[in-house]
């Protein structure tokens, strides 16, 4: 009984490492958009709403090693759900990180790049939101698994797309950007592809999972 409460533990803390991750990029989201259109105030409170998460993801994260480390439970996925959680704790840092600098270093971002670096971020906040669901489905609906990491592959390509062109955009068609402004810009646009790519990472790791499920 002690062992199956311990195992239920585990289960309930991924489960709310999986809602905070998701909340995570929301607020990354809103935060960004806030940036973009100067609603500071907004900004702030958002910034502060994901760092909250990232503290309480970290003490999560301790907690679910702690436990599989400690106790002879579920030893058969230990190794799988250590590598799943790092993934998940890299993307909600990567989250926090990255709108973290935009208060840090104020980067300017003219108005003509704005729909296109908004579609970016919504690109990478899609792959970590269907990486949340996808990590449930590994736990409760196994079946559904193959169609989220699908789409996950798909809105990694598709920021990698855009996020390439918006590069060319800053440094073929902005004249009037110094070379210090446009590789500013080139380093935000590679921090929110970073956020995809590390979404793509955990659907190898769930294609694996998926493939030792039917074995």
């Amino acid at each position: 009984m002690f062992g199956r409460n311990k195992v239920n533990q585990i289960i309930a803390d991924l489960d709310q490492f999986i809602d905070k991750m998701d909340e995570c990029v929301l607020l990354y989201k809103n935060g960004i958009r806030n940036y973009l259109e100067g609603n500071s105030q907004a900004f702030t409170d958002n910034i502060n709403a994901v760092m909250t998460i990232r503290e309480s993801t970290t003490d999560l994260r301790r907690s679910i090693e702690n436990s599989l480390y400690s106790y002879t439970l579920v030893s058969e996925n230990r190794v799988d759900i250590l590598q799943l959680l790092e993934h998940m704790d890299m993307i909600v840092g990567q989250l926090y990180k990255n709108l973290v600098q935009y208060e840090i270093e104020i980067p300017f971002f003219p108005s003509e790049l704005n729909v296109d670096f908004l579609k970016l971020v919504e690109l990478a906040s899609l792959s970590v939101e269907t990486t949340a669901q996808a990590i449930r489905d590994n736990f409760r609906s196994p079946q559904l698994l193959q169609e989220k990491i699908h789409r996950i592959y798909y809105y990694e390509k598709e920021a990698d797309k855009l996020a390439q062109a918006i590069k060319r955009k800053v440094f073929h068609e902005m004249d009037n950007f110094k070379l210090s402004q446009k590789i500013h810009l080139r380093y935000f646009t590679l921090h929110v592809e970073q956020i995809a790519e590390e979404a793509m990472k955990a659907a190898d790791l769930l294609s694996v999972l998926a493939v030792k499920q039917r074995f």
